[in-house]
């Protein structure tokens, strides 16, 4: 390990430190009152209108599973650790798996509760139900099931909450068309104030979690080990600095989630 990687190993090792208050607010003393809504809120005006989809619920998952992928990264990062010393395991491609996770679902709830318009942010919820109502069909044909009620009747409860909540009727089925991950991922860089950066880390780990070769060689320490012909045999080692800068923007979109949820949880 070169000078540069041990000085982004212990920024690493800092920011995961750090990043432990969010396992507080999910699973620790103060976890059962860090979701709760206060009334006469933003958010509980929000689930008033969306119930039984509640935003807050939507909101509040997807910032637990994001703390969720943080642990296992820091799980798997650190094997040992002292005041004095830590020893490291850093995988080429898994990790960043990981990263992607922390960085999907926060901003997803950073999506969800970035608009202050609160009919987009109704829409959005209801639109990522949708998503899950035919994720549901396709999961149920597969399996050669019959799920309780069908995507029809599940789609239509939907639409009515919608009209309810003030969708125009010309264009719900616009409000509630799946939203793909390339928006939310996007959008949310803008909530956050990274822009682009939070869209080119997604990226990134997606790349490296597909085992791209152009995350693969365009991102990681390599060294050609042998050629034969015009083809290299190439040794890929895992890049702390990578990890490091990936894990930054993943903790800065997750702590803007939750920033997000205090203020719209909480009464005015």
């Amino acid at each position: 390990m070169d000078e540069e990687d041990e000085r982004h190993l212990r920024g690493l090792l800092t920011l995961l430190d750090t990043a432990r208050r969010f396992d507080q607010l999910t699973s620790g003393e103060s976890a059962s009152e860090s979701w709760r809504v206060q009334a006469s809120s933003q958010l509980a005006i929000d689930d008033a209108r969306t119930n039984p989809h509640h935003v807050s619920h939507a909101a509040w998952n997807a910032l637990t599973v994001a703390v969720d992928h943080l642990q296992a990264l820091r799980g798997s990062l650190i094997q040992e650790m002292t005041a004095n010393s830590a020893s490291a395991v850093l995988h080429t491609h898994a990790q960043a798996s990981l990263v992607r996770g922390v960085v999907e679902n926060g901003a997803r709830a950073v999506w969800l509760l970035g608009p202050d318009f609160r009919p987009l942010r109704i829409e959005r919820r209801l639109a990522l139900q949708a998503k899950e109502v035919k994720s549901s069909t396709k999961l149920h044909e597969r399996m050669g099931a019959a799920p309780p009620r069908t995507e029809a009747v599940r789609l239509e409860e939907l639409k009515q909450l919608a009209l309810a909540a003030g969708t125009p009727a010309d264009r719900v089925r616009e409000a509630l068309a799946p939203p793909q991950y390339t928006e939310i991922v996007r959008q949310a860089g803008e909530y956050s104030g990274l822009g682009d950066v939070v869209e080119a880390i997604w990226s990134v780990c997606s790349s490296l979690a597909h085992g791209d070769l152009t995350g693969t060689v365009g991102l990681l320490q390599r060294e050609i080990v042998a050629t034969e012909g015009n083809v290299s045999l190439t040794k890929i080692t895992g890049a702390f600095s990578t990890l490091h800068h990936m894990t930054r923007g993943a903790v800065h979109v997750l702590d803007h989630g939750f920033a997000l949820y205090h203020k719209r949880a909480t009464r005015p």
